[in-house]
């Protein structure tokens, strides 16, 4: 497709169309984002784009009514009260645009290097509706981005005779953050990456998007490689080690006490939110929908889990299984990263997959990255174990992602907390209604063995609720390979429901002491229930 003089933005229009950026693409060659509009946040997101064209300049765009509205600086932006910006107002652009950066080959629209100059979220000064603001002919807000912060407006200025085009002025307001003589040129690094422009023009593996079509040889188009996005069926697992240890070859974090949970955002700006054995769980999370724009480059897929902090940071499985009733906060935590730019990197050492999904986390209200250290296993199992913590998790360095259970990643628990399958129930003794106690059992092989029974942790809803999920599952002989311990008469379910037990320890007859019910797994399977 041949270079086009960049349309003309209409005074007064209000944002929200991706026409002009649709006219001016062949989404037939491009891999860059046909332009759906993109769903709303909780928090309004902004990136700063430094662009050598024809030109160096800054694209700075912001989001309103789900595109990107983008304007042309060509001195860039400023922190210095006293210079003020002009502003090109250009096409309305895709969220997903959002996390470009690479090279556009020369000749085609927009030729030459991109790096991310700044990128964050921001929030109106003045208003409640960011499209309305810009319709008006001003917008005044504040940026909390790694580079531009505090206050700055944003004003529509007459055009001089004969000009084209549409003008405005960036102006930063006064605040702590203002920087005199401040000046964008000095600031020549990528936010993602950490590369010069220079550098990316320079590098032949820069990720490239065409605007028009690349010829093969044969005079027939050519789309730019990506690679697919994957469908993980099993997330990496990993082994229970016996005790923690110090070893500079490996990485440990925190074990966190949730819903595993791999996320995906497609191209277009789809979220899929699948735990281990399948199961939607946007549908009993919904409010996590905001995960499709929480990270700076779309498509994308981690590994994480989901999870309910408490004043201190802390998960807890229990809280967490409470949020149907108590709504608590919610917050996916991240830990691994899968696919970005464009590449699989399942591939790539568990350091690097880290490193780059730190810089791609841009809502970090909702998703938190998870930190790590590396060699000191023994001094963060001591603080887990403090903090009350289920405990850490170890994974060697080097280490690529596989979709099984492995013993490059390792898990060290600080309680004793894990799943085990209902296999009955007792009779409730006194004013006690439903149930007395869960008959519960794990697999050891094939053979599904008692374990123990739980009758703590249950309030009138639970055991109501239960009782009537069990009796549904009856069955007239026992589940269990071998003896059953009650004190109270038994009945027998099929052993499906999977459950979430704390305990204090194993006693020498194989049995729990001392268990609390936590709550229900139903994103685990019976099967995979070991003792």
């Amino acid at each position: 497709m041949p270079a086009r003089k960049t349309p003309r933005a209409s005074r007064g229009d209000k944002p929200g169309s991706l026409a002009k950026y649709q006219a001016m693409r062949d989404f037939g060659a491009t891999p860059e984002p046909r332009g759906e509009k993109a769903a709303p946040a909780k928090k309004l997101r902004f990136v700063v784009q430094k662009h050598r064209a024809t030109r160096l300049h800054w694209d700075f765009r912001i989001e309103a009514d789900g595109v990107m509205v983008s304007w042309a600086i060509p001195k860039g932006p400023t922190l210095d009260t006293s210079q003020r910006r002009l502003a090109m107002h250009v096409e309305d652009h895709p969220v997903a645009y959002n996390a470009f950066e690479g090279n556009i080959p020369k000749g085609q629209y927009g030729g030459g290097a991109v790096i991310r100059w700044d990128a964050g979220t921001y929030a109106l000064a003045e208003g409640t509706d960011p499209a309305t603001e810009i319709a008006n002919g001003k917008i005044k807000f504040y940026m909390y981005g790694k580079r531009l912060r505090g206050m700055f407006t944003l004003v529509r200025i007459k055009n001089k005779h004969g000009d084209d085009g549409d003008p405005w002025l960036l102006i930063k307001d006064k605040d702590e953050y203002v920087v005199p003589g401040y000046d964008a040129a000095d600031e020549t690094t990528s936010v993602k990456s950490g590369k010069t422009i220079e550098e990316i023009a320079a590098d032949p593996k820069a990720k490239t998007w065409q605007s028009k079509p690349a010829s093969r040889g044969d005079g027939k188009p050519r789309a730019a490689a990506r690679d697919p996005l994957p469908k993980i069926g099993s997330p990496m697992l990993a082994t229970l080690a016996d005790a923690p240890f110090d070893d500079d070859g490996w990485l440990f974090e925190i074990k966190w006490d949730g819903y595993r949970a791999i996320c995906t955002v497609d191209a277009d700006g789809k979220l899929t939110l699948v735990s281990r054995t399948g199961l939607d769980l946007l549908q009993k999370f919904p409010e996590l929908a905001d995960l499709a724009g929480a990270f700076r480059s779309v498509p994308i897929v981690v590994d994480g889990e989901i999870v309910s902090l408490d004043e201190n940071g802390r998960s807890s499985f229990g809280r967490l299984h409470d949020h149907g009733k108590k709504k608590v906060p919610l917050t996916f935590v991240a830990f691994d990263l899968l696919y970005a730019d464009g590449r699989d990197r399942r591939k790539e050492p568990i350091e690097e997959r880290k490193a780059l999904l730190e810089r791609c986390i841009a809502d970090e209200g909702l998703v938190m990255y998870s930190k790590h250290v590396t060699g000191a296993g023994v001094a963060l199992f001591e603080q887990a174990k403090a903090a009350g913590l289920e405990g850490i998790v170890a994974k060697k360095l080097g280490s690529l992602y596989e979709e099984r259970r492995t013993r490059d990643w390792l898990k060290i628990k600080a309680q004793n907390e894990q799943e085990f399958v209902v296999g009955g129930w007792t009779d409730p003794q006194g004013s006690r209604k439903g149930f007395g106690a869960l008959l519960l059992g794990a697999y050891v092989g094939k053979k599904f063995r008692f374990v123990g029974s739980v009758g703590s942790g249950f309030d009138a809803r639970l055991l109501r609720e239960i009782s009537a999920g069990l009796k549904k599952m009856a069955r007239k002989t026992s589940p269990f390979d071998g003896p059953v311990v009650a004190n109270a008469p038994a009945h027998f379910v099929q052993p499906l429901l999977v459950v979430q037990v704390r305990f204090t320890e194993w006693t020498k007859d194989g049995y729990l002491r001392q268990p609390t019910f936590l709550g229900i797994r139903d994103d685990k399977d019976a099967k995979d229930v070991v003792k």
